[in-house]
């Protein structure tokens, strides 16, 4: 799993209303790496700086959200 799934699945895990923390997110996805796999900080940071700057996640703050688009266009690849 990428860190961009990894931070899209850990802010709709937690499902703050205004947005999950960076200390949340990376908690939350230290928790479910793989055993096998080491955590690399500046590899997370820097996914988080490019799905803000791709406008899939929207800063709040400190806090980190989906965007509606990145929203819509995951619901449309489902169908």
């Amino acid at each position: 799993m990428s860190y961009k799934a990894g931070i899209v699945l850990a802010i709709d895990t937690l499902k703050d209303r205004m947005g999950s923390s960076m200390v949340a997110i990376k908690k939350h996805m230290q928790a479910n790496l793989p055993s096998d796999k080491k955590w690399l900080n500046a590899t997370f940071l820097t996914a988080l700086k490019s799905g803000v700057a791709a406008g899939d996640f929207i800063k709040v703050k400190n806090s980190y959200k989906l965007s509606p688009e990145f929203k819509k266009k995951r619901i449309d690849a489902a169908k």
